[in-house]
């Protein structure tokens, strides 16, 4: 039976056809399909790459939620301490070394906490496999009352003050052991009904989950799944994918209803399953398989995944990822089109408020026009007709730089909101250039093509004169930019000759030097982005990897990673693109191939859907 929540009000109202805007929840009855209908929000769910930690470890402890993340212990390959003691809290945006634990120790899944400040570990392998157990107080790790059965690779949930140990490897066989803490003590409560070791586990001391696991010698790899009402343990729906060192979410504020388990063993497990408190489903996969990652989550809504042992080459990684479940997507829709049909434009601005000047029609222009979320104005052109070439600033205080007429150029025009002024020229002569900037007094220009050979030279613009500073890591041509000139991307393009291979490579700008980051998904040329370093855009382009090659594709960056999200309706590339950030942007003219464009599409972070009742 279908469900539909979010549906909002009592009424239903009739329509020949569906309302022009719905709102999210709306219901209504569509007399010509005859059928009921309903607004939904767009969502997606996607693991991103998040912050690294500080040592690439494996089989560690851990506790919390995404935001508020403790890991401790584990195995660190040579020349690190191969039995860590090391202690990391992560905030939701970096990892920071606490103190370490009292006790190093390895297979420390049995674990407990809701956050980086309250966690319980217990037990796990020394060597030899251990009782000890040791409490976390938010700045240091105190030892505490021992479990009653020795044991390692056992599996914990719960909080710092009531947590449950159940199952592990006494070193000669599989243990069915459960135990209790009640803050002082443990006390050994009903067992598994099934014996394992290497499990996951969720919820809390009265209401659990063991997800998974190992027996040995056989079967080997396992998808039991076991809950726990605090007083018995019963068998319920198995995963879809056996395994076993794989991740969970799950501290005291969870129970036996909610879960999300990721990664494991056997090959390096990618696949995520939710569960539901009836049955396991599967989500979007991890970007890379790990084997005894540091997982946690107090629902099935949202995870993080760190550390663990990656393919290729079985090393310990420092990479961490995290999922969003439901996540709102935005969709592109269309706005009002230009004056004046055009390719490699340039572009400036915000969504209700952009510039667009230069491009070629053919040949090249200097026509500008101004959007104020409605529709284009024709406005005074720029003084040097000319395409493909940077731009920074907002729609009343522009920068235009370099370029071709042809041939390539250096001259640099000023906007202050109702004419162009020529100033100083770029050092260095070139066009299809990436360019940032906040207004026509602060800008940079990086990459680009000088008429023999691409070139990473990068300048800064004070408002008065242009100042070569550090370079681009790689030389490329038909790049893009966002950003200001003391915090920017540069994204994509070619680093081969003119037109050749297209880049996924991101670089990131202080304000002093460039740093590679986490790349694009799809390497594309001539495509538009807009944003900041922590939130941004990227869109259409261009490359001969895919058919069509005309990109209608479009990602979104969070500060850590790219994720596709909503295409363009039309695929294009040389497009001006305009916004703040990624719930707003703008992508105007560019070329579908076969013909110059004029239209402009508008992005809206989040988005509605229309669906059809289900009568079942």
């Amino acid at each position: 039976m279908s469900t539909y929540q979010g549906i909002r009000g009592l009424k239903v109202r009739d329509y020949t056809t569906n309302p022009d805007n719905p709102l999210e929840g709306q219901l209504w009855y569509n007399k010509t399909d005859q059928v009921g209908k309903y607004q939904v929000p767009v969502v997606t769910t996607a693991w991103r790459t998040s912050f690294p930690a500080n040592s690439g470890r494996f089989y560690s402890g851990s506790s919390g939620t995404p935001t508020s993340f403790l890991m401790f212990g584990g195995e660190a390959p040579p020349p690190a301490t191969q039995h860590a003691q090391k202690t990391e809290s992560f905030n939701g945006s970096a990892f920071t070394e606490v103190n370490d634990m009292n006790t190093a120790r390895i297979f420390s899944r049995g674990s407990a906490g809701v956050s980086n400040t309250a966690a319980l570990v217990f037990s796990g392998w020394q060597p030899p496999h251990t009782t000890n157990c040791e409490q976390w107080d938010g700045s240091s790790w105190t030892e505490t009352t021992n479990v009653n059965t020795q044991r390692y690779l056992g599996m914990g949930t719960g909080s710092s003050t009531q947590a449950l140990f159940y199952g592990g490897y006494s070193g000669t066989a599989n243990l069915a052991v459960t135990e209790q803490w009640n803050g002082s003590a443990w006390t050994e409560v009903a067992d598994l009904n099934t014996a394992r070791y290497a499990q996951a586990g969720s919820g809390s001391y009265t209401s659990a989950l063991s997800i998974g696991g190992y027996i040995t010698p056989s079967p080997g790899t396992v998808g039991i799944t076991e809950s726990w009402n605090g007083s018995a343990w019963t068998e319920v729906a198995d995963l879809n994918t056996a395994r076993y060192q794989q991740g969970a979410t799950g501290g005291g504020s969870s129970d036996n209803t909610t879960s999300i388990v990721f990664g494991g063993q056997p090959g390096k497990v990618t696949n995520t399953e939710t569960w539901n408190g009836s049955s396991w489903t599967e989500i979007a996969d991890l970007s890379k398989g790990r084997e005894g990652p540091a997982g946690g989550g107090t629902s099935n809504t949202a995870a993080i995944a760190s550390i663990g042992i990656t393919p290729p080459g079985n090393t310990a990684t420092l990479d961490t990822e995290e999922l969003t479940v439901d996540a709102p997507v935005g969709a592109w829709s269309s706005g009002g089109d230009l004056n004046t049909a055009r390719y490699e434009v340039f572009g400036t601005g915000l969504q209700t408020a952009a510039l667009i000047y230069g491009g070629t029609e053919p040949p090249q222009t200097g026509k500008t026009e101004s959007y104020d979320g409605t529709s284009w104005t024709e406005v005074n052109d720029l003084n040097t007709a000319r395409g493909a070439g940077g731009s920074a600033g907002t729609y009343t205080s522009a920068l235009a730089f370099g370029g071709e007429g042809p041939p390539e150029k250096n001259e640099t025009e000023s906007w202050n909101g109702s004419n162009w002024t020529e100033v100083n020229n770029l050092n260095t002569t070139r066009r299809l250039l990436g360019g940032a900037g906040a207004s026509n007094t602060a800008a940079l220009a990086f990459g680009g093509y000088t008429g023999t050979a691409n070139t990473n030279n990068t300048e800064n613009w004070d408002g008065s004169s242009w100042t070569e500073v550090n370079n681009l890591n790689t030389a490329r041509n038909n790049l893009t930019g966002t950003g200001t000139n003391t915090a920017a991307l540069a994204l994509g393009g070619s680093p081969g000759p003119t037109p050749s291979t297209r880049s996924t490579a991101v670089e990131q700008w202080n304000g002093s030097s460039w740093t590679e980051i986490s790349d694009l998904n799809t390497g594309r040329t001539t495509f538009a982005s807009n944003g900041t370093t922590t939130s941004a855009l990227a869109y259409g382009g261009t490359t001969p990897a895919l058919s069509p090659n005309y990109l209608a594709l479009t990602e979104d960056w969070n500060g850590a990673s790219w994720v596709e999200v909503a295409d363009l309706s039309t695929g294009r590339s040389g497009g001006g693109g305009a916004g703040a950030d990624v719930n707003s942007g703008l992508y105007f003219g560019g070329s579908d191939g076969s013909t110059y464009q004029s239209a402009t599409e508008e992005w809206n972070g989040s988005s509605n859907s229309t669906k059809t009742i289900d009568t079942d």
